[in-house]
């Protein structure tokens, strides 16, 4: 039952893709890892390992890392508000990656190289959702949501504070926070 109201909830697409990951279909787990994510993983190559691994690499331990405990990590995708997999796959492949450079590289008196490394990686990583949090914002259809969410989630401030500036009631923020939230993932989901 969960796993049939799961799958109504994917995109078509994505849902082909999990099947085909869990089942073993080398042409399409292919298309997955070098069509699908290949922008993705290529981003990764050279920002974090600049270029000194494999792409086929890459994609090897991606699967390796996913396919664990009968593939217990896609179980945490669930399509849900129109997120696709490919939008989710991007912070699990960075942290991953991330977790596992030091590894993959194996070279001696990498110290200073790996640190830097990972700074310019984080930052980059950073600066991408900056980017693309701004440009979600910006075409929210109700501004004052997207107000709430920089006031309450980008710059800090307190919800009584926030209800001071807009001269509303705590109780309406929080209302208005959940709406704010709920309408920025689904256009996020759009992208």
């Amino acid at each position: 039952m969960e796993s049939a109201k799961k799958s109504k909830q994917l995109n078509e697409t994505d849902a082909c893709f999990i099947e085909a990951l869990r089942n073993g279909n080398n042409r399409i787990c292919h298309k997955f890892f070098y069509e699908e994510i290949g922008g993705i993983l290529h981003k990764i190559r050279m920002d974090v390992f600049r270029g000194g691994i494999d792409l086929d690499e890459l994609v090897s331990e991606l699967y390796l890392y996913l396919s664990q405990d009968n593939w217990a990590k896609l179980a945490g995708f669930d399509g849900k508000n129109g997120c696709r997999l490919r939008t989710w796959m991007i912070p699990v492949a960075w942290r991953y990656f991330m977790s596992i450079r030091e590894r993959l590289l194996n070279a001696e008196n990498t110290d200073d190289y790996l640190y830097a490394v990972g700074d310019s990686a984080n930052d980059d990583l950073r600066i991408q959702i900056a980017i693309d949090v701004n440009a979600v914002l910006s075409r929210m259809p109700n501004q004052r949501y997207a107000e709430i969410i920089r006031l309450l989630l980008i710059e800090g401030y307190a919800s009584q504070d926030v209800a001071d500036m807009l001269d509303l009631r705590v109780e309406n923020i929080y209302n208005l926070k959940h709406r704010a939230i709920n309408q920025f993932i689904e256009l996020y989901g759009q992208r």
